[in-house]
């Protein structure tokens, strides 16, 4: 009999001692972490700091709650609140041309963003078991794949159910359920109509999908590890 974990809304928890902590170290004493006053000089500590959490494995997955979300979506957020257009180019650049290149006003923005950032929560969701034809469709590659050394391969392995997750602020993101662990997509949706969809959400991996149930909740937890696809 197939495995499968079971979801309970959970209040907003924060994550183990790490990333966030460190920015707000940063924020209190930015001359001493950081050298100067400066978004750019933040970004590189940040880089360098996240660097070497995946070189010691730490901070590169985490087991049960999806929220606060991973700090890899505070280019989604900062994208969406400045409304610059820009998600490619990143947080740092984005914020420092809201405020006109000026380096410590774009640093001052920076923690004001994160901090409306891990206050982010879930408002509802959309659940879909995977069907037989679902998982068919994502294991066939009909219209996505990855590629690795050997050859192209399903995106997404041992599937079982697909998460449609409305925000506190308007947009949603995308969860994918296998039998060992959750996988989010890199990018925020502007509905759950786009998110569950066959242009850039669900349907292109999974083929059509008829039957999703509503829910009200401000997180989830998984009984498995949660990381970015």
């Amino acid at each position: 009999m197939e495995s499968v974990s079971y979801l309970i809304p959970v209040p907003l928890q924060d994550e183990k001692p790490g990333l966030h902590r460190m920015i707000r170290k940063i924020q209190t004493r930015p001359g001493m972490y950081i050298g100067s006053n400066t978004i750019t000089s933040l970004e590189h500590f940040l880089d360098g700091y996240q660097a070497a959490e995946r070189d010691f494995g730490v901070g590169v997955c985490r087991n049960g709650n999806l929220f606060p979300p991973d700090f890899y979506y505070m280019h989604n957020f900062a994208d969406f609140r400045l409304q610059t257009e820009c998600l490619c180019a990143g947080w740092r650049h984005n914020i420092l041309t809201y405020c006109h290149g000026d380096e410590e006003k774009a640093l001052n923005l920076f923690f004001d963003l994160y901090q409306e950032f891990r206050q982010l929560k879930m408002k509802r969701y959309w659940k879909a078991v995977l069907t037989k034809e679902n998982i068919a469709w994502n294991d066939k590659m009909k219209r996505c794949y990855s590629v690795r050394e050997h050859g192209p391969e399903p995106v997404y392995k041992n599937p079982i159910a697909v998460y449609a997750l409305e925000l506190t602020i308007p947009v949603c993101m995308l969860a994918v359920e296998t039998t060992s662990e959750v996988l989010t997509e890199r990018q925020f949706f502007s509905s759950a109509d786009e998110a569950k969809g066959n242009h850039s959400g669900a349907e292109i991996y999974f083929g059509k999908i008829d039957t999703w149930e509503e829910a009200e909740a401000n997180n989830l937890y998984f009984n498995k590890v949660i990381r970015m696809r």
